[in-house]
Formats: structure tokens, sequence, C-alpha cells
């Protein structure tokens, strides 16, 4: 897939302030664990970090630590005033401004069904023209799996937000959990959505990869709010008191776990300059 963006412009990284607004309309496609996995580079990097996650009912940012600003729109009152749901992202914004201010990383995370009201946010407040005036770059991100419907919708989310935020660059985000692109049949629906949807907007796009982790070794961890970087620094007694295995496998799965950071750390390193270290 083309590397290059419009009209023949190549991606290059993104320099902090900058925002990685992260949006597939499609549930489970990735986006909390993208998002955890993209604060805790920044965070690797010094760098300060504003997180905010947009949802309905989900929470799964929050094992990032209290700062992480949880705006949660009930569906009823959305659809009774609309403009209150609205109203309700204004915190978002409070969190970009800070955090561009000093100079970091922003990581929003719209949620299932989100994407649609995120770009209307950002249209309706003129979020291009804030951006510019913070001296700051924007990334959309979009993760999809090999399923039809992932990337129809995935391809939705992106359109809404290239339409407001016409500067950003975009980055799709192949999540191999369920197996590769390249590995679909050459006649199955999948990968004709993906030619139909996928492609067009990869000529625009940098295409990074989002490895599976190996035997679900993360799955543990994941469901008792563990996160990533503490997964991966947890001493061997304690993941085996934890998950109930022996030395061996414990290894092996906290090994998994490192292996799989450390090469989205690496895909992450292609799409935004983290620059130096900041002194703490």
């Amino acid at each position: 897939m083309s590397k290059k963006m419009g009209k023949g412009r190549p991606f290059y990284r993104a320099r902090l302030p900058a925002v990685a607004v992260i949006t597939q309309d499609k549930g489970g496609e990735g986006k909390s664990l993208l998002a955890q996995a993209l604060t805790e580079c920044a965070r690797i990097h010094r760098k300060m970090t504003g997180v905010v996650e947009v949802d309905t009912t989900g929470n799964s940012l929050k094992v990032l630590g209290a700062d992480v600003v949880g705006i949660h729109i009930d569906a009823k009152t959305a659809r009774r005033d609309p403009g209150a749901a609205l109203r309700a992202l204004t915190p978002l914004y409070a969190t970009i401004q800070q955090t561009c201010l000093a100079g970091g990383l922003t990581v929003v995370e719209f949620g299932a069904n989100e994407a649609a009201r995120g770009a209307l946010w950002s249209g309706m407040i003129d979020l291009e023209h804030e951006l510019r005036e913070l001296g700051a770059e924007v990334l959309i991100v979009v993760p999809f799996t090999r399923q039809a419907e992932a990337m129809r919708r995935g391809a939705k989310s992106a359109a809404a937000f290239r339409e407001v935020l016409p500067s950003a660059r975009l980055v799709l985000v192949e999540n191999e959990r369920d197996g590769c692109i390249a590995d679909l049949h050459a006649a199955s629906d999948a990968l004709k959505v993906y030619n139909e949807e996928i492609v067009p907007l990869g000529k625009h796009a940098k295409t990074i990869r989002m490895p599976m982790i190996e035997a679900g070794s993360w799955a543990e961890f994941e469901a008792s709010g563990i996160r990533l970087v503490d997964a991966v620094t947890m001493p061997i007694d304690k993941v085996m008191l934890f998950t109930d295995r022996p030395l061996p496998e414990a290894k092996i799965i906290r090994g998994d776990v490192a292996a799989w950071c450390s090469m989205m750390f690496a895909e992450f390193e292609t799409i935004i300059d983290f620059g130096e270290a900041d002194d703490d």
C-alpha cells in the first residue's frame, strides 16, 4: 500500500504537540489497546500525555491513571437533547489545549458509534483552526481487522474526520488479531471491501500493523486491568502467582507482551517524532 498522501505529498512524522484521534465505529477492533499502547509509548519518551475516552459505556482507558478524562454520553440524553451531547465534549478541548501548550501528545479514543458525533463537534468548533493556533499536528488513526464490516465502518469514520480536519494525516492500522489481509481468499467479500474501501484511503495514508499477541498472552493481564508496562515489568514470581502458571509459561506470556509492545512502539515511531526525552 502506498505511503504517499494526497497529490504525491509524502507522509512525514507528526511533531509534538500533536493530537491522535483514534476512531472506528465498529466495536472490538482494537481502539482501546491501541490507545493504551500509544500513551505508554509517549510516556516512555517522557512526554506529557492527555488521554480522553469518549464512549457511551466503556471505561477501558482508566487503567492508564486517574487523570484520564472519560466522557460518557448517555444515549437517551443524546436523542432527547443532541446539543447537550455535543456540550459534553467540552472537556476534550480543555485537555487538548492543556496538553498542546505543554508540547505533548493528546490521545483521543472515540468509542463505537461515536465517530459521527466527534466529527460533528470538531467541525462545529472549527477544531482545525484551533489546533493550528496551538501549533499542533493531528493524526486520524483508524484500526481495522480483516472483517468486511470493520473495513466499511472504519473507512466511514475516517471520511467523517477527514472532512472536518483536512490537514490531518491519516494512519490506517491493520489489526492482525484475526489474521492478515494478505491471507484473504481472492474471492472473499472481505477482500473486495478492502480493495474498494481501504486501498483508496491508503493512497492518502500511512499504514502500520498491529500484530497479534501470541497465544492470547495479554488476555489474563487485560481482564484484571493491568497496564501493558506493568505486565512487561512484573517479576516472574508475581506473574506465576497472578496467572497460576508454572515458571516457563509465565516467562513466555510476559515475553509475548514485551515483544508486542516493542513492535508496536517501533510502528509508532514511524508516525510520530517524539524527539528527545523531556527531563524529569
